[in-house]
C-alpha cells in the first residue's frame, strides 16, 4: 500500500499539482467513435503498430483506473468505509514508510516550501509560547517551529517519525516527542498550548477521527490560541488518497466545538505569483479558541 500511494504522490507532483491524468480521461468524450477510429489509423501509419499497441494498452487502462477510483470513492462514502485512511492503515503506513527524504516529496519545489513557511506558517503560527505540532513526519516543518516556539510537543502516529525528530531536535530544551494513537492528544496537558500546526496530516483522517482531534483541540488550547490545519475538501474524489473529510465538516466541527474559524484558503499569493495550498485541491483552515 505504501508504495502504491507513493507513486500515485510522485505522479501529481511531476505534473505540478494538476491532474492530468484526469483531464485527458474526461476530454475522450469529446471524440466520436468514428474521430477516434480515424486517429488510430493514422497512428499506426505515423508511428507504427507496437508504438500504437502501447498507446491503446494506456488509453484502456487509464480510463479503467479513473472508473474505479470513482467507483471505490462512492462505495467508501456509501458504506462508511475507511478506505486507506483508516487508524490500522494510517499507522501501518507511516511506520513503515520511507523517510529518506524527508518528507519533501510532498513539496512541488523549494520555492513552494520556502513562501508557504513565510507566508503561512510563519503568518499565523505566533512565535513563542507553546507550539504542538501533530504529525511531524521526519520534521519537514518542525525544525521553523522548534525555532519560534518557547515549548514545543510534537505528536506522530508512527513511532519512526518521533524516532527521527527526537533525533534532530530533541536536544533542544522544552522539546517533547510523543507517540499518538492517531485520534488524540493523550499526553498534551489540558489548556496549555498556544499555536497548533498540521500540515500533510489531515488530509489522512477520517471525519470519525477528526471530530476526536477537534475535542482534544479544545481541551488542550488556551483562550486566544490558534490552529492551522491543512486538510482535504471533497472528501477524497480529485485524487492523491485523501481521506473523506470535506472542508464543510471540518467547518461544522469546529464551529459545533465553540472555535471561530478565522479563514479557509485553497492558494496564497506570493510576490506576484499564485501558490496552490496542496497537490489535489486541498485547504488550509485557521481558526481560534475564544
Amino acid at each position: 500500500m505504501d508504495n502504491m500511494v507513493l507513486q500515485t504522490e510522485k505522479v501529481e507532483i511531476g505534473n505540478s499539482g494538476s491532474n492530468t491524468g484526469k483531464d485527458l480521461v474526461a476530454n475522450r468524450a469529446r471524440l466520436g467513435t468514428k474521430q477516434k477510429i480515424k486517429l488510430l489509423w493514422n497512428s499506426i501509419h505515423e508511428n507504427g503498430f507496437i508504438w500504437t499497441c502501447l498507446l491503446s494498452v494506456y488509453y484502456i487502462s487509464s480510463g479503467l483506473a479513473e472508473a474505479s477510483f470513482s467507483k471505490l470513492q462512492k462505495v467508501k462514502l456509501e458504506k462508511h468505509l475507511p478506505g486507506t485512511s483508516g487508524l490500522k492503515a494510517n499507522k501501518e503506513i507511516w511506520e513503515n514508510w520511507n523517510w529518506d527524504g524527508g518528507g519533501e516529496e510532498w513539496s512541488p519545489s523549494p520555492e513552494w516550501k520556502e513562501s508557504l513557511i513565510n507566508n503561512v506558517l510563519r503568518q499565523y503560527i505566533r512565535p513563542g509560547g507553546h507550539i504542538l505540532e501533530i504529525g511531524p513526519g521526519a520534521g519537514r516543518w518542525t525544525g521553523v517551529l522548534v525555532e519560534i516556539a518557547d515549548t514545543f510537543t510534537a505528536v506522530d502516529i508512527a513511532e519512526s517519525c518521533i524516532r527521527i525528530c527526537q533525533q534532530q531536535y530533541g536536544n533542544k530544551s522544552g522539546t517533547t516527542f510523543l507517540v499518538g494513537n492517531g485520534q488524540d492528544l493523550a499526553g498534551v496537558a489540558d489548556a496549555t498550548i498556544d499555536s497548533i500546526w498540521s500540515f500533510d496530516v489531515f488530509v489522512h483522517i477520517n471525519v470519525g477521527e477528526t471530530a476526536r482531534y477537534v475535542k482534544e483541540f479544545k481541551r488542550v488550547m488556551r483562550s486566544g490560541s490558534v490552529g492551522v490545519v491543512h486538510h482535504g475538501r471533497d472528501g477524497g474524489f480529485s485524487g492523491g488518497w485523501r481521506s473523506n473529510l470535506t472542508s464543510a465538516a471540518f467547518r461544522k466541527l469546529l464551529q459545533d466545538a465553540g472555535f471561530s474559524v478565522l479563514q479557509e484558503f485553497q492558494t496564497w499569493q506570493d510576490a506576484g505569483k499564485e501558490y496552490a495550498v496542496g497537490l489535489y485541491h486541498d485547504e488550509v483552515t485557521v481558526f481560534s479558541m475564544p
